[in-house]
């Protein structure tokens, strides 16, 4: 039989947020309670992953701060009941961890522990551009769909009448930019639009573009238009049109009455 865990100070509460932005400091805070009749605190660390980044031992009333090349602590406020620090994560998902020990002679410890990520989501909503007024029979149209910065950089997926789209000629796959100074990437993806490959009788082809940010839950945002097709013509009205120059001599009717000034009626 496995004894219970004895600790002397008790983690309540501890807050880590789930997205953290690199171009902002992130708050990190852990509140802890101490048992009755239990040694006091003797120190509170922070850890990023397996590796120590804060220490607080308030017996010698020292902090002490490990920075490392994947995050920086930037400031500290800590107590016999809570400590809290601020970073600025440079890349990455990772588990930060809380850890409060006791005094002597048990020098009992207890952590817990969350994961935060590194995420900036779009400002705004997809931008579709090269959108035609009109697209008559036989053309095409080349629409392009560009997603705000973002991290990590959005997927961009296009869809005509709610069916999913690929578009092998142009752009296979989400293009994306360099970074800017913070890090972040603006994508994009062109679509070839033949109309002839969508019949309709709506006098139009409803496009959405969707850019999908792979948070956890993923982040969605999305642009819909429509592309107006002009009328197809009338399959009779084409082939009349084509044989117009047949039409006087083949398609007279057989007989006609004509009446001329101080004549009677004749037949042709």
């Amino acid at each position: 039989m496995v004894a219970a865990r004895s600790v002397s100070h008790t983690i309540t509460t501890l807050e880590v947020p789930l997205w953290a932005d690199p171009r902002r400091e992130a708050e990190l805070r852990c509140q802890y309670m101490r048992q009755q009749h239990e040694p006091a605190l003797h120190s509170v660390k922070w850890y990023r992953d397996l590796d120590e980044i804060f220490r607080y031992t308030p017996q010698v009333l020292e902090t002490r701060i490990f920075n490392s090349t994947d995050i920086s602590v930037t400031n500290s406020s800590c107590d016999p009941e809570m400590c809290v620090i601020t970073v600025r994560p440079e890349r990455g998902t990772a588990k930060y961890t809380c850890e409060v020990s006791s005094e002597g002679p048990r020098f009992a410890v207890d952590k817990k522990s969350a994961n935060m990520t590194l995420a900036v989501m779009p400002e705004y909503d997809p931008l579709i551009t090269g959108l035609p007024t009109l697209v008559q029979v036989g053309e095409q149209a080349l629409v392009n769909c560009t997603s705000d910065y973002s991290l990590p950089a959005a997927t961009i997926d296009w869809f005509v009448d709610s069916e999913p789209q690929e578009d092998p000629l142009i752009t296979p796959d989400t293009v994306v930019s360099g970074a800017d100074g913070d890090g972040l990437r603006a994508s994009w993806r062109t679509l070839h639009v033949y109309p002839d490959d969508y019949p309709t009788h709506r006098g139009y082809l409803a496009l959405r573009c969707r850019a999908t940010v792979a948070t956890r839950p993923p982040h969605i945002r999305s642009m819909s238009v429509r592309l107006y097709v002009a009328a197809r013509p009338h399959i009779s009205s084409y082939m009349f049109s084509k044989n117009s120059k047949y039409c006087v001599n083949s398609i007279r009717p057989r007989s006609y009455p004509i009446l001329l000034p101080g004549t009677q009626a004749i037949s042709l």
